[in-house]
C-alpha cells in the first residue's frame, strides 16, 4: 500500500487497520515526515505535525510487531524558499533550512520500484504532497510512470484513491481502478459502518447449517449483537446448557478467535458469525429452527465525532427485525456505561418496536418504578461491564419484554 497526503492524526485509526491487512507500506508526502520523526531521523520541525508524535510512535511499534515492510523516502528534490525556480537534491537526513521538499528523489523512486515489483496488488491512497508547494520537476509523474511500467510488466492490480492521487497518474495510457472520494475510503478503513456499504449487505448470503453448529438446533436461541470477544456468551453458554447462543460481530479477527475457542473447548451450544447485524439480523435469525428468546446489545461504540451518532449500531431495521422475530415473552437486554447511548437505544426500541416491546421495570403494576436496572438480570457480566464496575463506573441497563398486547 502506498500512503500519501497530510495529517497523520486524522488517519491514525485507519493506518492501524491498514497495517493488519497489507504486507508492506510506502509512505510519501507529509505523512512520511511524521514516521521519520518517530524513528529518530532528523526532520526539520516545520515539517513535523504538532501533537502527532505519540500516534506516530504507536504506529511504528505496530508495524514492527507485525514485521511489515516499510519504505520511507531516502531523498527529495527541494525548492529554495526564496527562489522557487532553484532546485537541488537532498538526502532525507540532510534537509537544509531555506529549502522545501517538492518531490521524491531518484533513490526513493528506485527503492519504491524494487518493493512494488514484488507485489500483486497495490492500493495508492492520498496525494504526493509536500506542504503547500506544488511539484516542480515531475517527481509525481515519474512515480505514476513507474507504476504504469510495473503494471504492464507484472500485470499488477492498482487501485488509486483520491482525486489528487489520480492526478499523479494522469498522462499515462493505463486505465486504473479509481475511487475519487478518498475521505470515504479513510472512513471505511477506520471501521465505520458506512450506510452505502450497509445497503449492499441486506441479507446474509450463505446458508447456515444449524445441525452442524449446535448439538440441538431446536433449543431456544440467545443472540448477542456486537458480541466482541465473546466472553459474555461463553459464560452464559457454560451456565445454560438448555439454550443456544449466537454472537453477531463485524470484526473478523474477534470472530475468528471466538470460533477457535469453541473448537478447542468443545462447546456445543455457542457459535459466532462475522456480519453486520444491523442489516442481516432478520435473514440469519429467521432461518433458525427454534425460538428466539433473548437479544442483548451491550455497550455499542458511541461515536460522538459524527453528528447524531451517524454510525450507530441500533437502527430502525434492526429494532423492527428483533420485534418481529422475538418469541412472546422473549426479552431484549440493553446496557451501556454511557447514559446518552442507553437513552437513545431505549428510545429506538420504544419508537420502532411496533408496539410489541415494553420496558419491564416501567410496567404500571411493577412494585417499584425506576429508570435503570441496578443489577445485571443474568448475573453474567461482559468483559467491558466488568471493567467499568471495577473502576467504580455505572452501567445503565434496561430489560424489555415482548407482550401479546400492551394496554
Amino acid at each position: 500500500m502506498q500512503i500519501g497526503g497530510g495529517s497523520l492524526l486524522d488517519k491514525a485509526a485507519a493506518l492501524h487497520h491498514v497495517v493488519s491487512i497489507c504486507d508492506g507500506l510506502v509512505f510519501v508526502g507529509n505523512i512520511a515526515f511524521q514516521i521519520m520523526h518517530a524513528i529518530g531521523s532528523p526532520v526539520p520541525m516545520k515539517l513535523v505535525e504538532h501533537g502527532a508524535i505519540e500516534e506516530a510512535l504507536t504506529l511504528v511499534e505496530c508495524m514492527k510487531s507485525k514485521s511489515r515492510v516499510v519504505v520511507l523516502p531516502k531523498d527529495f528534490l527541494c525548492a529554495n524558499n526564496f527562489d522557487m525556480e532553484k532546485l537541488e537534491m537532498f538526502s532525507a537526513d540532510g534537509l537544509l533550512d531555506g529549502w522545501q521538499p517538492v518531490d521524491l528523489g531518484p533513490e526513493s523512486l528506485e527503492e519504491i520500484a524494487l518493493l512494488l515489483s514484488k507485489c500483486q496488488k497495490i492500493l495508492w491512497i492520498g496525494q504526493l504532497k509536500f506542504g503547500s508547494l506544488s511539484a516542480k520537476a515531475g517527481g509525481a509523474s515519474k512515480l505514476g510512470a513507474m507504476l504504469d511500467k510495473l503494471r504492464r510488466q507484472n500485470n499488477l492490480e492498482i487501485i488509486v484513491v483520491g482525486k489528487m492521487a489520480r492526478r499523479t497518474v494522469l498522462g499515462s495510457d493505463t486505465t486504473y481502478d479509481v475511487i475519487e472520494n478518498a475521505s470515504i475510503v479513510w472512513e471505511f478503513l477506520k471501521g465505520r459502518n458506512l450506510p452505502g456499504l450497509m445497503a449492499l449487505d441486506r441479507a446474509y448470503p450463505f446458508e447456515i447449517q444449524w445441525e452442524g453448529i449446535y448439538g440441538d438446533p431446536t433449543q431456544p436461541l440467545v443472540v448477542d449483537v456486537g458480541s466482541g470477544n465473546g466472553l459474555f456468551l461463553f459464560r452464559m453458554a457454560k451456565e445454560r446448557k438448555d439454550l443456544n447462543f449466537l454472537g453477531l460481530e463485524i470484526n473478523g479477527k474477534l470472530v475468528h478467535r471466538c470460533l477457535d475457542y469453541i473448537s478447542q473447548s468443545g462447546i456445543k451450544n455457542g457459535y459466532f458469525i462475522r456480519t453486520n447485524a444491523t442489516s442481516t439480523f432478520r435473514t440469519i435469525v429467521s432461518r433458525y429452527p427454534g425460538q428466539l428468546v433473548l437479544v442483548s446489545i451491550q455497550c455499542p461504540n458511541p461515536d460522538f465525532n459524527k453528528p447524531e451518532h451517524r454510525w450507530r449500531m441500533v437502527q430502525r431495521s434492526l429494532v423492527e427485525a428483533i420485534a418481529d422475530l422475538l418469541a412472546l415473552g422473549g426479552k431484549v437486554f440493553l446496557q451501556s456505561d454511557i447514559e446518552a447511548v442507553a437513552i437513545r437505544m431505549k428510545s429506538e426500541f420504544v419508537k420502532y418496536g411496533r408496539g410489541k416491546l415494553v420496558v419491564m421495570h416501567e410496567l404500571q403494576d411493577a412494585p417499584f418504578h425506576q429508570e435503570w436496572l441496578n443489577e445485571n438480570p443474568f448475573g453474567v457480566q461482559s468483559d467491558w461491564e466488568q471493567h467499568v464496575l471495577d473502576r467504580g463506573g455505572k452501567m445503565y441497563r434496561l430489560l424489555l419484554s415482548k407482550l401479546d398486547s400492551i394496554s
